[in-house]
């Protein structure tokens, strides 16, 4: 019997690059291209529900309303519009999730975790927070990050720092910490001005 020869094709390696496709779940994702990604399906996701909800009439753009019967379009064509919506951004949330976690060098599986109430908001912040490995890993090669991916990451974390300070101040604000204390001293120092 004869061995085949490592020069034939059959065992050598592809000359051609496999494109990364960043919808797929194999590959990486560093950080900024999961925030980035994360916030362009955000974005996409709330322009498709607010198309789902023109499209059925439970949002009119003329007035920026929302129609009065608007739970009775949740029992017909909405509701089935908003599963099928959720169904397909769970299952882009998972394909970054697990390309998140390849950048780590961890198994996909991992993101089952996120089903788990509590460890899932220890697991989200090491998804976050843990920085990828230097050079390939068993997963392949580090993706670099598109400008596009790094200015929308940076811009998400942006408002996230800025919400986190609104509900923190409103917050403060709710708890009587601030200079207004009673009702009686807003309506004094409210009729001031009128």
């Amino acid at each position: 019997m004869t061995q085949p020869s490592s020069n034939s094709p059959f065992f050598s390696k592809s000359s051609l690059d496999i494109k990364d496709h960043p919808l797929t779940p194999n590959g990486r994702f560093n950080r900024l291209s999961y925030l980035g990604w994360y916030g362009f399906l955000n974005i996409v996701t709330v322009v498709a529900y607010l198309a789902l909800g023109v499209f059925v009439g439970a949002f009119s753009l003329s007035t920026f309303s929302i129609n009065d019967r608007v739970m009775d379009l949740f029992s017909g064509a909405m509701g089935i519009g908003i599963l099928v919506l959720w169904a397909i951004v769970a299952y882009f949330h998972i394909v970054f999730l697990v390309r998140r976690l390849h950048d780590a060098n961890r198994s996909g599986w991992l993101c089952l975790l996120i089903l788990i109430p509590l460890v899932q908001f220890l697991f989200m912040l090491y998804v976050l927070f843990v920085p990828g490995s230097k050079g390939l890993n068993d997963y392949g090669a580090p993706r670099p990050s598109a400008v596009w991916e790094k200015i929308l990451a940076w811009l998400m974390i942006i408002v996230m720092i800025l919400s986190l300070f609104s509900v923190a101040s409103l917050i403060s604000f709710m708890s009587s910490t601030g200079e207004l204390q009673t009702p009686t001293e807003i309506v004094q120092k409210g009729t001031s001005y009128f």
